[in-house]
């Protein structure tokens, strides 16, 4: 992922925060039928906090059996996976400075994180339930009534795991890029947070609140 400084995330906590608040991921990887790009919301998880693993970061995700993905062998893959926030189309007319000038373009703003790995496939009950409830409560932990698996019919839950099988990527790579208007000054920001808030696109008005003024 190309990246200035000023827009560059190292933070691994930041990186991870906005990985679980935008779990709907980009996966691109090389099957036997070419190269695949897939959206598939992602569990992210840290592995053993001891031992030389320590620290390291797996996503875990699934497919159905006879998806392109199941496909890759014993041997797994490497992947290129892809978290991004809403996004939004940024005006030159919304700047505050540079009008007279003349000296402005369009831009678009977003925040996007890249994660590089090695996937293999997980082909066990158990462990497909233990995710599915986990990816679940991710989404639901916040709702007064949240939703989960045990409020779903047994068999219907056997059911449906048995049409899927797991994914665990061990990633190897972790970038992130934070493109928010960060080189404007103050006052333009401002101004963007602004007219971004009165957009038709509901995508627009959550850059506004992702926009440091």
């Amino acid at each position: 992922m190309h990246s200035q400084p000023l827009f560059s995330v190292e933070d691994p906590c930041e990186l991870v925060r906005w990985m679980r608040a935008y779990p709907l991921a980009i996966l691109v990887a090389v099957t036997t039928t070419g190269l695949e790009a897939n959206l598939l919301p992602l569990e992210v998880v840290h592995l053993v906090e001891t031992g030389e693993r320590k620290g390291r970061m797996q996503l875990k995700g699934h497919v159905a059996r006879h998806h392109a993905l199941s496909q890759i062998g014993p041997a797994g893959a490497q992947v290129l996976v892809v978290f991004q926030s809403p996004n939004a189309y940024i005006s030159p007319r919304w700047y505050v400075n540079g009008q007279r000038s003349g000296r402005l373009a369009p831009s678009w703003n977003y925040v996007a994180v890249e994660a590089r790995g090695y996937m293999r496939l997980v082909d066990d009950g158990v462990w497909l339930r233990h995710h599915l409830a986990a990816l679940t409560l991710s989404q639901e932990a916040h709702r007064a009534a949240p939703w989960s698996l045990a409020d779903a019919s047994p068999a219907f839950v056997d059911e449906a795991a048995a049409r899927l099988i797991g994914l665990e990527i061990d990633v190897e790579q972790l970038a992130g890029k934070r493109f928010l208007s960060q080189q404007r000054t103050e006052a333009d920001r401002r101004s963007l947070v602004a007219h971004l808030a009165e957009e038709n696109a509901g995508s627009a008005r959550d850059v506004a609140g992702l926009i440091t003024p």
